[in-house]
């Protein structure tokens, strides 16, 4: 299962251009990365448990091990996320307007996005690309775009993504660069579309949609699902009513408690270690996630 995800990865990088053959010695010395698998197994939810009848499937990510890029320090490291504000404004849209809410992802997003600089940046290909691309001893890849573990992957997807919704008519928001709003002729809302990284949360008339279309045909989405699903771990759900009800009971469920061994407590004074200061920072940013969008109850003790 894992040799077929690889293949899919590797596929996935040649498909979209992302690398291309290049004699080890033309890359400047320093500006050769390398590269590792990172294979985790993804869990499906029950539709896809039923169309496939297993509970998981194996995922291979080829990444880049971008800390080694030279210039790590200069280049921007933004990370394309809406703000809770134009979540919650999507949100109010599609229930006042009686609009249907909709979330997509994008396939392989980090993998569009084009370099913008002239600077030429190799890696070094792991077993299975040297394979599929046939390269000789004393040949690498050079990286044409983004990739997974570049430091600038998500800026770089994020100003192609700009560059393309710009061109179909939509217009960034003054609040929010990552919020997108499409209009008519008469300046009236036609939908309005978030980005959070490779995700989407957007709502709209049929000519939004359709617009929808054009992008989802530049960018092939890996999942659209509309009016009952998760996005970014907030659980939405659209009523009979076309009101929209937020919740995050299983993510509050998934957060696990500190263990403190038996030892520990009876030893209450002692001075804190590295690991249990790191455990509950890790537990109150988990709970702030939850404070901030749907539990305020918790905000005064979390604080």
């Amino acid at each position: 299962m894992f040799k077929k995800a690889k293949d899919k990865e590797i596929d996935s990088w040649l498909s979209t251009d992302t690398v291309r053959k290049i004699l080890r010695h033309q890359v400047p010395e320093g500006q050769l990365l390398r590269s590792r698998w990172v294979l985790t197994w993804k869990s499906l939810d029950d539709i896809e448990q039923k169309e496939t009848g297993t509970s998981r499937k194996a995922k291979a990510r080829l990444v880049i091990l971008g800390f080694e890029d030279p210039m790590v320090d200069q280049i921007p490291r933004d990370s394309p996320t809406m703000s809770k504000l134009s979540r919650v404004l999507i949100l109010q849209h599609a229930a006042s307007l009686g609009w249907d809410i909709h979330s997509f992802g994008i396939k392989t997003a980090f993998l569009r996005g084009t370099e913008q600089q002239s600077r030429l940046l190799g890696m070094e290909p792991p077993e299975e690309m040297r394979v599929k691309m046939k390269l000789k001893q004393n040949e690498i890849v050079q990286l044409l775009k983004g990739a997974y573990g570049r430091v600038d992957a998500p800026f770089l997807w994020f100003q192609e993504l700009k560059q393309s919704l710009e061109s179909l008519g939509f217009v960034s928001a003054p609040f929010d660069p990552c919020c997108f709003v499409l209009r008519n002729e008469n300046q009236q809302p036609e939908g309005i579309l978030g980005i959070h990284v490779d995700d989407g949360l957007c709502c709209g008339s049929s000519k939004f949609h359709a617009k929808l279309l054009e992008l989802e045909r530049k960018y092939p989405f890996g999942s659209k699902k509309k009016r009952d699903f998760t996005f970014t771990g907030l659980k939405i759900s659209q009523k009979l009513d076309q009101s929209i009800w937020v919740s995050q009971e299983q993510y509050v469920k998934d957060i696990h408690p500190i263990k403190i061994a038996k030892e520990r407590k009876l030893t209450p004074t002692a001075p804190v270690t590295e690991e249990e200061r790191q455990g509950l920072r890790a537990l109150v940013g988990s709970l702030q996630y939850a404070a901030v969008n749907t539990r305020p109850d918790i905000a005064s003790r979390l604080g």
